[in-house]
């Protein structure tokens, strides 16, 4: 029994974590298994073609060995191709060879393929059953796998003369799937993939194979810390795991360590080279934590006021097809009071339909800026403000609204006023509803206070005429309710 020179240190027995396949310590997941049983019925039952594929170091070999070990040898005759990179001559000779029959010199393949058929119907009559294993056969050349296939068709009535097993990494599947090996795939009977150990089952081995060296299961050489880390590490390939852990055992007795903690797991991967997944992890973590950081202080830098009052977006409407136009205003009658200065021009109408239109209520400036008069050389400029006093006291309102009794003084108190100058089609109640966003009782007693000339008890319905021009108050707040 070959003993490590840290073996008496950690009181084991054997070496735990040599690499060389050893059915032996075999730890057996349900993959493993799977194939141990797709290899035991597939030569049970006389397939032609057992495929067992699986990644670098899962345990494909220690299969395959621990499954041609378990049969009775005294009838079979197991011949094991270690180095399937060989050539259709090179694979009938070595056959031949380990058949124990002598290859013909400067024959030509086709002549050695006849002479291996009589050496495997020779076996038959002495009633052994050959059996091929090529291991890492993702490396076999595409016409060599064809001549594996020619030699599948060797069989008697009841029984295949060579029964073949091939097993190999994930590059064999896309082989086999290739057009030019589909007479090759289509012979395949059984199949069988071992995966990687997940996290739990990588911790179970470790300490599998330590209990298996001869240390008891009640004294742990890893710490916690350490399994986690080497499972993680190995990524479920068990000769990662072998490897990485003997190496934590020989830093673990340089250190004198009883048990292998976390930072000597660390320094053996570090000294092998082995990059742990966290760390790419832990790379795109960061990453994304940078990003989110970056957007929030973008946020933070945008002024709060922006954010709580948005600059206003144009909502331009599509133009309706012009009205004719409207016969000729007459001039408009001036406000006692106020001179020639004061005097404004009537304002063309513009093409645009007159709709009735519901601003906002907030808003207090009037919607449509072609009804409100301006002096010809204060474009651009806000409408003119008249002083309370310029504007005649009106006499008290002829009729009785029934509301709040405060409502037309509160109007009187604002110095501004409008002229507006009524369109075709207007109503005082569209007039009040353009002007200020809403229309109600209190506002068009308002309206009257400025107009003594409105009548409401003569036209209740409030019809003004075309071009008559109104004063208005150029605010009044909203009552709340219309």
């Amino acid at each position: 029994m070959r003993e490590t020179f840290y073996g008496r240190f950690y009181g084991l027995d054997a070496p735990p974590f040599h690499i060389t396949p050893d059915a032996s310590l075999l730890f057996s997941t349900e993959t493993h298994r799977q194939a141990l049983a797709t290899i035991e019925y597939g030569i049970a039952s006389g397939k032609g073609f057992i495929v067992v594929t699986g990644e670098v170091g899962v345990g494909k070999t220690t299969v395959l060995k621990m499954c041609l070990d378990k049969l009775e040898s005294s009838k079979l005759k197991i011949i094991y191709i270690f180095n399937p990179a060989m050539e259709v001559r090179e694979l009938y000779e070595t056959l031949l060879d380990e058949l124990e029959v002598e290859p013909a010199s400067g024959r030509r393949p086709v002549n050695l393929l006849h002479q291996l058929q009589r050496a495997l119907l020779a076996a038959h009559k002495n009633g052994l059953h050959v059996i091929l294993a090529v291991d890492e056969a993702q490396n076999m050349p595409e016409a060599t796998l064809e001549a594996l296939r020619i030699l599948s068709n060797f069989e008697t009535a009841k029984a295949k003369l060579l029964q073949i097993i091939l097993a190999g990494q994930p590059e064999l599947e896309a082989m086999l799937a290739r057009h030019s090996l589909r007479q090759l795939a289509q012979r395949i009977a059984v199949r069988s993939r071992i995966a990687p150990l997940s996290w739990t089952q990588s911790r179970a081995y470790v300490v599998h194979r330590i209990q298996c060296a001869g240390r008891p299961g009640d004294r742990p050489l890893f710490t916690s810390a350490a399994l986690w880390y080497l499972a993680y590490v190995a990524r479920g390939i068990p000769r990662t795991l072998n490897i990485v852990c003997d190496n934590a055992l020989i830093n673990g007795y340089g250190a004198g360590a009883e048990r292998i903690s976390l930072r000597i797991a660390q320094e053996a991967c570090r000294s092998l080279q082995v990059r742990s997944p966290l760390r790419g992890f832990a790379w795109a973590s960061a990453s994304v934590v940078a990003v989110l950081a970056a957007g929030l202080i973008l946020v933070a830098i945008v002024p709060w006021k922006s954010m709580v009052h948005p600059s206003p977006v144009a909502v331009i409407e599509p133009r309706a097809a012009p009205l004719p136009d409207p016969a000729p205003l007459p001039a408009p009658t001036p406000v006692p009071g106020t001179g020639p200065a004061d005097a404004v021009a009537p304002v063309v109408p513009d093409a645009a339909p007159h709709a009735i239109e519901t601003p906002p209520a907030q808003s207090m400036a009037p919607l449509a800026a072609a009804n409100v008069s301006v002096p010809a050389d204060a474009i651009g400029a806000p409408p003119a403000e008249v002083p309370s006093e310029d504007v005649p006291k009106p006499d008290p309102p002829r009729h009785e609204v029934h509301g709040a009794p405060k409502r037309a003084s509160q109007a009187r108190a604002h110095d501004a006023v409008w002229r507006w100058y009524v369109r075709k089609g207007d109503s005082l109640y569209k007039v009040c509803r353009r002007a200020y966003g809403f229309c109600d009782e209190d506002t068009l007693r308002a309206i009257y206070s400025y107009n003594p000339k409105l009548d409401p008890k003569l036209d209740p319905e409030g019809t003004i005429r075309q071009g008559q021009m109104l004063i208005m108050p150029q605010r009044i707040d909203s009552a709340g309710t219309n």
